[in-house]
């Protein structure tokens, strides 16, 4: 069963912490370019990624011009930024926000005003295009190009591009990302190489524990990692995350017996959603796994499902999307499988 959707390793995002560079005048695609940084602006203040689309004003943000528009006050203004800052997922905004950070030093390099940032002409964006492509992958450049887009939608800006020539910009963007951009296609995960995997660990241990009981259960719900896992050991979130208290016995229509996880809130589905699993034969059941986790690490009802205990309190900690990707790459390449995890 092919787990590329949850377990494959995301094009790195830039954050307001990392290097950030962009082409410069006159440089040669593919070649070093300096390092740049964004020109300091109080238009711009000092946020997380995620939070640039909304915190990152234009000079001129939703404008209210004519005698058609009605005049509201800025608490209402702020309401709709409020109101439209949901229609994206947390990761989304914060891709986004990256690329929105690419195109500001971008345009600090060809000094653009602010006013003639946003909204933007199509030979801006076209230029903004033409300098990323053949230094970034073609989906980078994509989401980059969404996250600005995305930030003329927050502050009631238009978004007068041609979209013939953004679409062949895109085309070249593709056909010009650089080879480190490209992985070569991973292994499907099956039955037989998570049994290879189970090998290499002691499910005896706390983390080994909720690790194989993590992988089983995303593997036979078929759902994404970072559903059952959390980003960083500080945010947890019981509305977002699944904890143990999530977790239910059934028996469906033919009488068999199933597990069932409620994820509270997904990206695919806010309201939430249920995926679920049966008993399986073999060293891969995700029952005899999720039994032994639960046996060993003794989660509470209202803590992340796969929290495991660590250190010398032995107190709970979340099993972050990174522990269960190193733990898994270092069993993987104890057996062998080192094209799973690239």
């Amino acid at each position: 069963m092919p787990m590329g959707a949850g377990f494959g390793v995301g094009a790195p995002v830039l954050t307001r912490t990392c290097t950030r560079v962009v082409p410069t005048p006159g440089t040669r695609m593919g070649t070093p370019v300096p390092v740049l940084l964004p020109i300091p602006s109080p238009l711009r203040p000092s946020c997380p990624a995620r939070n640039c689309l909304q915190q990152w004003r234009p000079p001129n943000s939703r404008p209210q011009h004519g005698t058609q528009v009605p005049i509201l006050s800025s608490d209402d203004l702020s309401c709709i930024e409020h109101t439209i800052s949901h229609a994206w997922a947390d990761s989304t905004k914060e891709t986004y926000g990256s690329g929105l950070l690419v195109y500001h030093v971008f345009c600090d390099s060809k000094s653009i005003p602010e006013a003639q940032r946003a909204p933007a002409s199509s030979i801006l964006i076209s230029s903004f295009l033409t300098n990323l492509a053949g230094l970034y992958s073609s989906t980078t450049v994509t989401n980059y190009l969404q996250g600005v887009r995305a930030w003329h939608i927050m502050h009631g800006l238009e978004w007068a591009i041609k979209d013939d020539e953004v679409i062949a910009l895109l085309k070249v963007a593709a056909t010009l990302a650089p080879p480190s951009s490209k992985r070569k296609p991973r292994e499907p995960y099956t039955v037989d190489l998570i049994a290879s995997i189970r090998r290499q660990l002691d499910i005896s241990t706390p983390l080994h524990a909720a690790v194989f009981a993590c992988l089983t259960t995303t593997f036979y719900a078929t759902a994404r990692v970072g559903e059952f896992t959390i980003p960083c050991l500080d945010a947890f979130d019981a509305a977002k995350h699944i904890k143990l208290g999530d977790v239910r016995h059934e028996v469906d229509k033919q009488g068999r017996r199933i597990t069932n996880f409620h994820l509270p809130k997904t990206k695919a589905a806010p309201q939430g959603e249920d995926v679920n699993w049966a008993k399986q034969d073999g060293p891969s059941d995700p029952e005899h796994a999720l039994s032994n986790h639960i046996s060993i690490n003794s989660p509470a009802l209202d803590s992340p499902l796969f929290a495991y205990r660590d250190g010398p309190k032995n107190l709970l900690k979340p099993l972050t999307r990174s522990k269960f990707l190193t733990t898994l790459s270092l069993a993987a390449r104890a057996a062998g499988l080192c094209d799973v995890l690239q």
